[in-house]
């Protein structure tokens, strides 16, 4: 009971660790749909920087005592908020500068994106580990947190030299005209109102169809590699390196499988290969399971992959879906407030299917469930705001 108390308490931390982000899915979406994509791009960036390296470069707690977690909560809210306005603006920005054909495949970039981290990070920290386990402990974990300060430069170099998003630029000079129509004296209702105002107002079935629309990618990302993760280790054997493999694996999943599938949605429909994605996590709910039952190695592999497979296929081309749901003036908020609301629930899945697996006397049956449960509460709000149309007076 000690060690499922443990696992919960820590994934209970990861959903704190996201309170953030909703906050900052509404300053950075009031920054880049009133001032420009690319500006709040460059903010997101590097407050994420900045927080990633000030993580390295915390005190312990043997030097500071209690202070310590305290400045590594605060950091990681920081990191909550500046995510908040990343996954969105990004995705947009991609879009929004994408040929009339090709604007799920520039849309998948960010999601691509998320693949080689993963990646890249298990990575790092595997190759810091050849310094061995004391040095990892005392003072090597800090130079993946270190090294991120080159990423930062080189994304920062990149998007200062990047041109504006042309239907920004589209949206302001329409905007500004409209001004003028108006009058000097009187500005039109669309200028009134912020953009997170503009959003509850007008779009609000939108902003919540698109949360559900979006929870599965996120809540059944988390489960995947999380709780797996956790379930393969704790509960059947696997030692922490071959875990480690599985989801290495699955990380090429994404990066392999996410520009096919975006050049998919490109050619069949962004609505139709998402919601083929989302319903294959319920295909796939109880399968990934008794696959990893197996307690072989390549069953292992297979349990992990099958369910990325999915959620790679549904999160492609989701992102271009839902920003052609709200109209350009608040579409960084709206695209924004959507996927960190799904995020800031997917948080609590991973917690939740541990509750569940040790309330059922670690039966995985119920974790299945929920996770085909959450597949069609995502497909019932696609095909709900698919019914609605899009642009719905977001503006």
């Amino acid at each position: 009971m000690n060690r499922a108390l443990g696992t919960l308490m820590s994934f209970a931390t990861l959903f704190v660790g996201a309170l953030g982000r909703p906050l900052g899915a509404i300053v950075f979406g009031h920054v880049g749909d009133r001032y420009g994509r690319k500006k709040a791009l460059i903010w997101s960036l590097t407050l994420m920087g900045a927080g990633t390296v000030g993580i390295g470069l915390l005190p312990s707690y043997h030097t500071i005592g209690v202070v310590a977690p305290v400045l590594l909560v605060l950091v990681r809210m920081t990191q909550s908020l500046a995510v908040g306005g990343e996954w969105g603006g990004a995705v947009l920005f991609a879009v929004e500068h994408a040929p009339p054909r090709r604007k799920a495949f520039f849309g998948s970039f960010p999601q691509v994106g998320d693949g080689v981290g993963y990646f890249l990070s298990t990575g790092a920290f595997a190759a810091v580990g050849l310094l061995g386990h004391r040095a990892l402990l005392d003072w090597a974990w800090r130079i993946p947190f270190l090294l991120s300060a080159v990423l930062v430069m080189v994304g920062l170099l990149i998007r200062r030299t990047m041109a504006e998003s042309p239907e920004f630029e589209a949206a302001q000079q329409a905007a500004e005209a409209e001004s003028d129509r108006a009058g000097a004296g009187a500005a039109p209702a669309a200028k009134r109102d912020t953009p997170f105002l503009s959003v509850l107002r007008h779009a609000w079935r939108t902003w919540l169809l698109a949360s559900g629309a979006f929870l599965i990618t996120v809540g059944g990302y988390y489960i995947v590699v999380t709780f797996m993760s956790t379930y393969a280790v704790d509960d059947l054997g696997f030692s922490d390196s071959q875990t480690a493999g599985a989801g290495t694996a699955a990380s090429l999943v994404v990066i392999v499988c996410t520009p096919l599938a975006a050049l998919a949605a490109d050619r069949f429909g962004l609505r139709r290969i998402t919601l083929i994605g989302i319903l294959l996590h319920v295909a796939v709910a109880f399968p990934m399971f008794w696959l990893a039952e197996t307690r072989s190695v390549p069953g292992l592999w297979l349990a992990m992959c099958l369910p990325m497979l999915a959620s790679t296929v549904a999160y492609a081309a989701i992102g271009t879906l839902v920003s052609g749901w709200f109209a350009p003036r608040t579409r960084y908020t709206g695209l924004s407030m959507s996927f960190q609301t799904a995020g800031l629930v997917g948080t609590l899945a991973p917690a939740a299917t541990t509750w569940l697996f040790t309330a059922s006397g670690n039966s995985w049956t119920p974790v299945a469930l929920a996770f085909a449960a959450m597949a069609l509460l995502s497909a019932v709000c696609l095909v709900a705001q698919g019914r609605r149309g899009t642009r719905d007076g977001s503006d």
